[in-house]
C-alpha cells in the first residue's frame, strides 16, 4: 500500500500527469476493534470507475471496440504510460482490467454502440502496486502483459533479477490493444503457465489478422516486435499516424 501510494504521486506529479483515477487520501494507520489489525494497516482512497475495459468487452460478448471509442482507450493507455515513462518508471501490469471508465455510467449504451461513436472519453488508469524504477526487478508479472524477454528470464529462474526497461510497457500496450481491437486476449483461455512457454518458443511471433485496421495493425505490430530495441518509445507511438491521421482529442507532449 506505501509503495502504491508513492507511485501515485509520482506519477501524477510529473512532467505528464497521465489519465489515472485521482488519489483522494491515503490513510497510514487505521483503527479497529480488532486489536490484531489496530492501527496495523492502511488505505488508499481513490476515484472510483463503473467498470473497467475487461468487464465492457465481456458484456459486448467478445464485439470489439471500434472507432472513438478505440481510440479514446488508446489513447488514455498511451498518456498513462507516458507519465509513467516521463517519472522513470515501468509500469509492468498494463492490461484491460487495469483501465477503467469514470463519470460514465453507461454501459448498456456502451454495449451497444457498434461503431464506437460515443467514445471513452473516462477511461482512466488504475493499480499502480507494480510500478518500478526503470533499472529494477519486478516484484510481481501479469503472464497476459509480459515480453517474451521476461518470460524467457523466468522460466529460467531469473525472472526477479529481470532488468525492467520501458520496453516492457510496449509489449504490455500492443498486447492491450489487441485484445481492445478483435475483443479477446491474446491468448484465450490458456493457463499462465501455457502462455509463458508459448512467449519462450523460438517460432513465437505475433499473428495480427484480426487486427481489421490497417495503421492500428501497423502500430500493434511495433510494439510486439520481438527485439526490444526494435519496440517504440512512447512519444514514437503517440505520434504514429494511426493517431495523428485520425484523431483522438488532445494528447500532452
Amino acid at each position: 500500500m506505501l509503495l502504491e501510494n508513492s507511485n501515485y504521486d509520482k506519477v501524477q506529479s510529473g512532467l505528464f500527469s497521465g489519465r489515472f483515477v485521482k488519489k483522494i487520501e491515503f490513510i497510514r494507520t487505521i483503527s479497529s476493534n480488532d486489536r490484531s489489525i489496530d492501527n496495523k494497516v492502511s488505505a488508499l482512497v481513490i476515484e472510483c470507475g463503473q467498470y473497467d475495459l475487461k468487464a465492457l468487452l465481456a458484456a459486448r460478448n467478445g464485439m470489439p471496440l471500434k472507432g472513438r471509442a478505440l481510440r479514446d482507450a488508446a489513447a488514455a493507455a498511451g498518456q498513462c504510460i507516458q507519465a509513467v515513462h516521463s517519472s522513470n518508471l515501468v509500469w509492468t501490469d498494463l492490461k484491460t482490467e487495469n483501465f477503467v471508465v469514470v463519470g460514465n455510467d453507461n454501459l448498456s449504451k456502451e454495449v451497444d454502440d457498434t461503431n464506437g461513436s460515443m467514445g471513452l472519453p473516462g477511461v482512466k488508469g488504475i493499480d499502480l502496486e507494480s510500478v518500478i524504477n526503470k533499472g529494477g526487478n519486478p516484484i510481481d508479472y501479469s503472464p497476459e502483459a509480459c515480453p517474451p524477454e521476461f518470460a524467457k528470464a523466468f522460466m529460467e529462474g531469473e525472472g526477479s533479477e529481470f532488468v525492467l526497461d520501458y520496453s516492457y510497457d510496449m509489449w504490455s500496450l500492443g498486447m492491450m490493444l489487441y485484445e481492445l481491437s478483435t475483443g479477446k486476449a491474446y491468448f484465450g483461455k490458456k493457463s499462465p503457465s501455457q502462455v509463458t512457454k508459448l512467449l519462450c518458443s523460438d517460432d513465437f511471433q505475433a499473428e495480427l489478422g484480426d487486427v481489421t485496421d490497417a495503421k492500428l495493425k501497423d502500430l500493434i505490430g511495433k510494439c510486439l516486435e520481438l527485439d526490444p530495441r526494435k519496440r517504440p518509445d512512447i512519444t514514437g507511438f503517440l505520434l504514429h499516424p494511426y493517431f495523428i491521421t485520425t484523431g483522438i482529442g488532445p494528447i500532452s507532449f
